[in-house]
């Protein structure tokens, strides 16, 4: 994923896929920050702080908040 695409998805609620190939994740969360050298910082639901690299990042898709969305 481009930095500049991500970096204007900053502060939005939505899902992120993300990791190493083959361990994949997926969170419901917001984009917090991406920096120069392309560290991405997600806020998951739970309050969790997820770091990536910005070549880990499969993709994220932006969605409205509901309740559902919450992963226990």
């Amino acid at each position: 994923m481009k930095r500049q695409v991500l970096k204007g998805d900053i502060d939005k609620y939505g899902k992120i896929v993300a990791g190493q190939k083959g361990f994949e994740k997926t969170a419901y969360g917001r984009v917090m920050y991406v920096d120069y050298f392309g560290a991405v910082s997600f806020l998951d639901n739970d309050d969790i702080l997820h770091l990536f690299r910005l070549n880990q990042v499969a993709s994220f898709d932006e969605e409205e908040f509901k309740d559902g969305n919450i992963q226990k």
